[in-house]
């Protein structure tokens, strides 16, 4: 069964909807019926179908089920992102937002994820028509490019370690070691053969020592621009990178373990008391309020007891903070979100000399955030993914540098 309507308005986002479940459908279409600026272009009930119908239509959103008889949602949106780019939201009755198969559809190339339960969480259909319609109209908004495959629907996300030999020195009896490990376990210590001393791999790590530091803010979206930015980032470039999400601290739990799977960077939860740790990237809740402080030789995240004031946000307090130790040693980057915050520490960071990064708008599922911190701060460009990516290189390549040479 696939359905195509024709002689729709050209100023009407026009939406393909992909749905096994005819009842589901029906109901997505009485939600969009009484909606001036988006019209259903067509309508299918299998991934087979919703790739015919998207040559036949050319929408500028689809609405696609992951479960799905004769191809799945995850192989038609595997099959999408690599022929016909279309800003995708993934729907599932089965997946809850926050867990990893939510984010394999997003590290798949779909912009935005929706749990079909909020159907039953409350039955008011203007709540419906609303939440379904916003989500569309920012999806509308954004640019997508070609991603190749990276999970299959079934597969763990789990990647097998890489190995790496090191010479590392015990403090006790000055015995040298060399040991083999994995990147996924420089937490784990190594026993001297001759004393029987703890040698600790995380202090006499290759990349340790912090010479630039990256803050990343965002919120709704977030996720999406963080699996295109982290997993292109080397330990080796020097540095940390901190990020502050508005998203659950369930959800935040989650994806640090997912974004670590799938990253050569260790990722890492930001908790109180963590050692920042050059190499690594820390994920905070936006439910979090850290700053960086210095505690004996090393630098760590300290969770205040409550807001420093108010209208100061968490990614405030830790770019502000940041700021303060490494001045143009940092960088501020603002992701997709749209919460009322960061231009207090974007200006803080700008004050100080540091570099502030606003990725494009076409990137974001919601770019209100970067909108409203480029006016309070008088900033006048934006980047590109591509180039968001190559600047927190470059900055972070060029900090290691002047230490080696310095």
């Amino acid at each position: 069964m696939q359905s195509e309507i024709t002689g729709s308005p050209t100023s009407s986002i026009s939406l393909l909807v992909v749905d096994d479940s005819l009842v589901f459908r029906r109901f997505i279409r009485d939600l969009i019926d009484d909606c001036d600026d988006i019209v259903i272009v067509g309508e299918a009930q299998n991934g087979i179908e919703a790739l015919d119908l998207v040559l036949k239509t050319n929408p500028d959103v689809i609405l696609l089920d992951v479960e799905m008889p004769l191809m799945d949602g995850m192989t038609a949106l595997q099959h999408l992102m690599i022929h016909r780019p279309t800003p995708t939201i993934m729907l599932s009755s089965l997946t809850e937002e926050g867990t990893a198969r939510s984010f394999d559809t997003l590290k798949n190339g779909a912009v935005d994820f929706i749990c079909k339960n909020f159907i039953f969480q409350e039955n008011k259909l203007l709540v419906h028509q609303k939440f379904i319609t916003d989500k569309v109209k920012k999806a509308a908004g954004m640019e997508v490019k070609s991603v190749s495959p990276v999970f299959t629907a079934s597969g763990s996300f789990t990647l097998p370690a890489e190995e790496e030999q090191r010479v590392v020195f015990c403090e006790e009896c000055g015995n040298k070691e060399v040991v083999s490990f994995s990147r996924t376990r420089m937490d784990e210590n190594i026993i001297c053969s001759v004393c029987g001393d703890s040698i600790d791999l995380v202090v006499t790590g290759q990349y340790r020592r912090n010479t630039f530091v990256t803050v990343i803010g965002g919120g709704e979206g977030g996720f999406y621009n963080l699996l295109n930015i982290i997993p292109r980032l080397e330990p080796d470039m020097g540095g940390a990178v901190i990020v502050v999400l508005h998203r659950h601290v369930k959800q935040i739990d989650s994806f640090t373990e997912y974004l670590d799977s799938i990253s050569s960077m260790k990722v890492l939860r930001a908790v109180d008391g963590v050692s920042v740790e050059a190499g690594n990237c820390y994920l905070a809740s936006g439910e979090d309020y850290m700053c960086l402080k210095p505690y004996s030789t090393r630098l760590t995240l300290q969770r205040l007891l409550k807001k420093t004031a108010d209208n100061v946000g968490p990614l405030d307090v830790l770019m502000a903070s940041v700021s303060a130790i490494y001045k143009k040693k940092a960088a501020g980057v603002i992701i997709s979100g749209e919460n009322e915050e960061g231009e207090k520490g974007v200006s803080i960071l700008m004050r100080n000399k540091g570099t502030q990064l606003i990725l494009e708008s076409t990137a974001c599922l919601c770019s209100s955030m970067g909108k409203r911190i480029m006016k309070q701060c008088n900033i006048h460009t934006t980047v590109s993914m591509d180039t968001l990516v190559e600047k927190i290189k470059h900055l972070h390549h060029n900090a290691k540098d002047d230490i080696v040479t310095g």
